[in-house]
């Protein structure tokens, strides 16, 4: 194995890739910041330099079973195609498995030895046999180490800006919206009627424009005014209060997802979470962010944008429990790939979130972090994603040990997605994967999904319950409070809605 350096700049970054990286920076982000100044800013904070990597053709760590990309210098795939990248930190991307997961391959040994983390031990290392024993003893740790580690302290709502809402009427478009998903998400809801097709049962409904006003008198001078927006979708006739899923992003789905809630009872609310902080680097010294941190640069253990949007989400779910047709008991939560990062996280945070659905949420989300496959915390400390999170988790990027390939320093956070999906226990939560969404690591989610089990049987309720082996192909596995789906296909949430809401049913009562 080689010795990593501790100069210069990986060659393989997602974004513009400086010869060298800064060390200087400007006492106060200037209002032209890009992603880039404020991504090396945070690494010069942490005292992190990006590794010096041998080129691709010649690292010894590249697996030995791939072959060169034709007419792509540099770049490397697996015998039977499909590219292997390498991250920022000498890590390649891995997709063989051992025989317990869903895709066993001659390189499984490459996902390594990982220590698994026990949720059921107290500080004083004894097992804690109670619901209210654990929470008075181990979710403290948890919430602070998730915060301190990965997230970001979350702002108290009382020391946060206060937000002045409106809702007005908003007169839907008639007829399909001609609207899909590139990663076939749409499944062709919402989308022109071919001929010879029936059409879309129709489901009036009454629509609403919300809008959150974000006092910004504590910092006036901030660049961009944070503003929480959302759509509100009720049935026309509503005669008891709805259950009603907020939906993080994806508003052109609008559509889709009243076509899957409206024959179960439920309400929408298309949640844009770019108004609240945008999905980059740049606006980290703006919006929310920018306003709380007086326009400053974010300090390690400051939040990114998932602690963001579940900001303001808490402030959304504030207004949407003074709205007679909402039934506040029954607000739901979900959120499709990095947005499903966010539910999570949010869900874990916002004890009013009845249940969720974080859909196909991968790596920092619903996939097990310390396993070695798949989409890696390393492919996140990237400047296309660092932003999400809070600088602090930079810090377990690598190997543990320099010079050798794995274990990861990933080994040194004391918390893992299966402690973040425990803060959820007893709700029930919705978690999926796809067959060919393996960049998201379907297994690694499924072990999420196991491993948070034991607290929500703590809390006198049953996590995942499941007699298979394994998970089977498009079975839902809804008995307990973790429910789980493995469906046949890819990056996507729309074939396992149906079940979700057949989940929610059984655990709700709705």
């Amino acid at each position: 194995m080689r010795k990593i350096l501790t100069t210069g700049l990986c060659s393989l970054m997602c974004c513009i890739a400086f010869p060298q990286q800064p060390t200087s920076f400007p006492a106060f982000p200037p209002a032209d910041v890009t992603t880039e100044t404020d991504y090396y800013q945070m690494l010069n904070q942490l005292g992190i330099t990006i590794p010096t990597l041998p080129e691709t053709d010649n690292d010894p760590d590249r697996p030995a079973s791939l072959v060169p990309v034709p007419g792509k210098p540099g770049k490397w795939q697996a015998p039977g195609g499909g590219e292997r990248n390498r991250s920022p930190w000498g890590l390649w991307t891995n997709y063989d498995d051992a025989e317990t997961g869903f895709f066993p391959g001659p390189d499984s040994a490459r996902v390594g030895k990982y220590t698994p983390i026990s949720l059921v031990n107290g500080p004083d290392g004894r097992k804690v046999t109670s619901g209210e024993a654990w929470d008075r003893t181990v979710r403290p740790v948890i919430t602070e180490a998730i915060q301190q580690e990965l997230y970001g302290r979350m702002p108290e709502k009382k020391d946060g800006p206060q937000v002045v809402f409106t809702k007005t009427d908003y007169v839907a478009p008639q007829g399909p919206m001609g609207m899909g998903f590139g990663m076939g998400m749409g499944m062709g809801m919402g989308r022109p009627q071919a001929a010879g097709q029936e059409a879309p049962p129709a489901y009036p409904s009454k629509m609403y424009t919300i809008t959150g006003e974000v006092d910004c008198s504590g910092y006036p001078e901030v660049r961009n005014k944070p503003v929480i927006s959302a759509t509100l979708r009720l049935p026309a006739e509503v005669t008891k209060p709805v259950p009603v899923m907020i939906v993080i992003g994806w508003s052109f789905m609008s559509e889709t997802y009243w076509q899957m809630a409206a024959p179960h009872g439920w309400g929408i609310c298309m949640f844009d979470p770019n108004t609240v902080q945008p999905d980059n680097g740049a606006g980290l010294t703006s919006y929310l962010i920018g306003l709380i941190n007086k326009g400053n640069w974010r300090k390690p253990d400051d939040i990114g944008s998932i602690g963001a949007w579940a900001w303001g989400i808490s402030r959304l779910i504030d207004f949407l429990e003074t709205i007679p047709e909402v039934n506040s008991k029954a607000i739901g939560l979900s959120g499709h790939s990095r947005y499903g990062k966010a539910t999570l996280f949010t869900a874990a945070f916002e004890p009013r979130i009845a249940i969720a659905f974080p859909s196909d949420a991968g790596s920092l989300g619903t996939k097990t972090n310390r396993r070695h496959w798949g989409q890696d915390l390393e492919m996140s400390a990237v400047p296309s994603e660092y932003h999400w999170m809070a600088g602090n988790f930079f810090k377990f990027c690598g190997p543990l040990t320099p010079g050798q390939y794995l274990p990861r320093n990933i080994e040194k956070a004391t918390v893992d997605a299966h402690s973040l999906l425990a803060l959820c226990a007893p709700r029930p939560v919705f978690i999926n994967g796809g067959t060919t969404s393996q960049w998201s690591d379907p297994y690694g989610m499924f072990l999420t999904a196991r491993d948070a089990s034991p607290v929500y049987e703590l809390k006198g309720v049953k996590g995942l319950v499941m007699d298979d082996p394994k998970p089977v192909v498009d079975k839902a596995y809804i008995e307990g409070n973790i429910g789980f789906r493995y469906h046949e296909g890819g990056h996507t949430d729309t074939p396992d809605w149906p079940s979700f809401f057949e989940f929610a049913k059984k655990h709700l009562g709705l």
